[in-house]
């Protein structure tokens, strides 16, 4: 059997962390390969610790009161009459530089901590590595979580062929067992669905006696049946996966159990607030009371049930795939699994209702953050109410309030997804604003994606039905919609129309905020558009105002792209490409795919204006990069006329094959670094390139 080794970094980092403190503990999810990196850490530092490195193997005591002893039995410490087990313990160490390496504690925190303690105060010469999924709490301890292994080469940085180490210990394992094994790119989806976690990796490449590898990618759904009795591993625990976090769970309280289960309902990460409102009992007499979950959850970490991650201001938690599926097979066994998802679900809901209320202010890019972060979560309570008849309504109306979220923030293929999905259960919805706003929503998700009949088949529906019910928000985002399809015909005239309509019908009762601007920068550059340059610049105006006073940037930014295609139209390209850099900025901070697609076009519209067709060829291909990358329709904007004007300008001055060169160039970066070129000021215009002197843009 050959040998695999791993952990490389997290071994150096250990023993770094050793030469900082006198105790180090290596926290981490069962089977995580805790006790195999503290042995390799050991075996490292043997040259360093003349007087022995010690390894204690504490699974097998079940008795706190014994842990003394275990300890000396292990160290052969010879009993003396008078002393106590810890009291020998001290005295035998008092005098050696050790190592001693104590092998799974979290049974034994209680005793193992004052233990810990007082051995470090007798022997200054000590040093102590502990392996346990939950902190002892001595005075002066490290830690260190151990992660799962790597999975791809970038998050370990292998070079040169080398694999993840994830995929090399499965084909380490089952080398022994099919000599001559090669690992395929499947090892890693598989390593990836079994969350890198070591024994999980190792039981499944056992499986290969009695399986082939496509019949275990096939059963890997079913993971914990999938692994049970499939190991001659000694120690009983590490037997199968399931006994592995069963082990844990055994050492959990009730209540402790209780919250892991509940927590299962969550999918990717979690604050406090969400734990309380979900997973707290209503009846204060319940399993777990909402004033307690705090404590319980914060000892689930210190049991390394649950992850806590700080990011920036905020500190949210987590679990592991594997973690969450066994706390969700207690869920259904106790029968809460529906009732925990509702309130999962209504948790949810009232979020989606208040980013919808908040998002016109102040708070755009805090909120953009906050709901990425929720995504996952948002989708499972989506899911859940999209799947089950008794909660289409729900769903519909969620589907809808995240508006903001699949128009201003990048998800426009998620959005137009769930908005379908939403839609199709509107018949068996009653009446009212939650289907017609999930109307004019996946209206504009479908105009946004090149799909106008559907668009305007959509809008029309929300306008013959909110007008009729007085809903006059959704009736003015509706008539907007129209006038966005229209332009996108060519209708300009009439698109003009009905944007003025539905300004008035949200100055009559309707959306005041996100609508009312909307309304405005569409009538502004449908003016524009017809040459109606002081009418455009008045609606600019009263749109810039109403931006500003609210603490708006995702539409101010809008404006901002109107008013510097103004200044293209007027000959000024040095103007409008600061515009346009101004939009990009605000766009990108918010990922509003549309938003940055269109800002970078026009920025390639202003650089062919400046005779820098190179740029302009360059931009064009970012532009399609950002379409592509984020679900968008190839050419929606700027107005398709003015896109190909850029691309005939660009191709003619570079030439057929240089012009692709520049655009494939452009359309292969990744959209970081696409964005941050187009945000680069360009380079000054040669003197007399365009009948001018020598300048830059800013």
């Amino acid at each position: 059997m050959t040998s695999f080794v791993g952990r490389r970094q997290e071994a150096a980092e250990v023993v770094r962390a050793l030469d900082g403190s006198r105790l180090v503990t290596l926290t981490g999810v069962g089977g995580v390969g805790k006790t195999r990196l503290a042995l390799r850490v050991a075996r490292g530092l043997r040259a360093r610790f003349p007087g022995g490195i010690w390894f204690v193997e504490l699974s097998s005591v079940r008795k706190p009161e014994l842990l003394g002893q275990a300890i000396c039995s292990a160290l052969q410490v010879p009993g003396k009459a008078g002393l106590t087990a810890d009291a020998a313990l001290r005295e035998f160490l008092a005098s050696r530089r050790s190592l001693l390496v104590l092998d799974t504690c979290e049974h034994l925190v209680e005793s193992a901590a004052p233990l810990v303690g007082g051995l470090l105060e007798a022997t200054p010469e000590l040093r102590i590595m502990v392996t346990s999924r939950r902190v002892l709490g001595v005075a002066g301890e490290s830690t260190y979580q151990v992660q799962p292994l790597p999975i791809d080469e970038r998050s370990q940085g292998a070079a040169g062929g080398e694999h993840p180490e994830a995929v090399t210990l499965f084909a380490d394992r089952a080398a022994s067992l099919m000599p001559g094994f090669v690992p395929t790119p499947e090892v890693a989806l598989l390593c990836r669905r079994l969350d890198g976690i070591p024994l999980a990796i190792e039981l499944a490449a056992t499986r290969l006696r009695t399986l082939s590898f496509d019949q275990i990618m096939g059963r890997i759904e079913d993971r914990f049946g999938l692994l049970s009795g499939c190991t001659r591993t000694p120690v009983r625990r590490h037997r199968t996966l399931r006994m592995a976090i069963g082990w844990s769970h055994e050492l959990c309280e009730p209540v402790e159990r209780m919250l892991w289960a509940r927590l299962s309902i969550f999918t990717g990460d979690f604050d406090l607030t969400a734990a309380q409102e979900v997973c707290a009992d209503p009846d204060s007499g319940g399993g777990v009371r909402r004033e307690d979950v705090e404590d319980v959850l914060l000892r689930l970490v210190d049991k390394s049930i649950v992850h806590r991650a700080v990011s920036g201001r905020a500190v949210r938690f987590r679990m592991l795939d594997t973690m969450r599926e066994y706390g969700g097979e207690w869920l259904r066994r106790l029968g809460l699994e529906r009732e925990t998802r509702r309130r999962h679900r209504d948790h949810y809901l009232a979020l989606a209702r208040r980013f919808d209320r908040e998002w016109f202010g102040p708070a755009q890019v805090d909120w953009h953050t906050r709901m990425t972060h929720e995504l996952p979560n948002l989708r499972a309570a989506l899911d859940f109410s999209l799947g089950d008849p008794a909660e289409h309504a729900a769903g519909v109306e969620m589907a809808g309030r995240l508006a903001y979220l699949w128009m201003a923030c990048g998800f426009v293929s998620d959005g137009r997804r769930y908005l379908r999905a939403a839609l199709s259960h509107a018949p068996d919805v009653p009446p009212g604003a939650g289907v017609n706003r999930a109307l004019w929503v996946g209206a504009w998700l479908a105009d946004v994606q090149g799909d106008l009949d559907q668009a305007n088949d959509l809008a029309t529906e929300c306008m013959t039905r909110s007008f009729s019910e007085l809903d006059r928000a959704s009736a003015g985002w509706a008539t907007a919609c129209c006038a966005t399809t229209g332009m996108r015909w060519g209708y300009l005239p009439e698109s003009l129309g009905m944007f003025e309509r539905a300004r008035r019908t949200h100055e009559d009762g309707g959306d005041l905020g996100a609508g009312l601007a909307t309304a405005l920068v569409g009538e502004a550059y449908v003016l524009a558009r017809l040459g109606r340059r002081e009418e455009a610049l008045a609606r600019l105006r009263r749109h810039r105002s109403l931006c500003d006073s609210l603490g708006d940037i995702w539409m101010r930014s809008s404006g901002d792209w109107v008013r510097g295609f103004i200044e293209l139209e007027e000959g000024d390209a040095a103007s409008a490409a600061r515009f346009f850099r101004a939009s990009l900025r605000a766009k990108h901070l918010l990922r509003d795919s549309l938003g940055m697609a269109t800002a970078v076009s026009a920025l390639a519209a202003a650089a062919a204006r400046r005779r820098d067709m190179e740029r302009a060829a360059r931009l064009l291909g970012v532009g399609e990069l950002i379409e592509l990358s984020f679900g968008l329709r190839v050419s929606i904007s700027p107005p398709d006329d003015v896109r190909e004007a850029t691309e005939d300008l660009a191709r003619t001055g570079l030439g057929a094959a240089a012009f692709t060169a520049a655009f494939q160039s452009g359309r292969t970066l990744d959209v970081e670094t696409a964005v941050a070129y187009a945000l680069e000021p360009p380079p000054p215009v040669p003197a007399g390139a365009d009948g001018t002197t020598a300048r830059t843009d800013d």
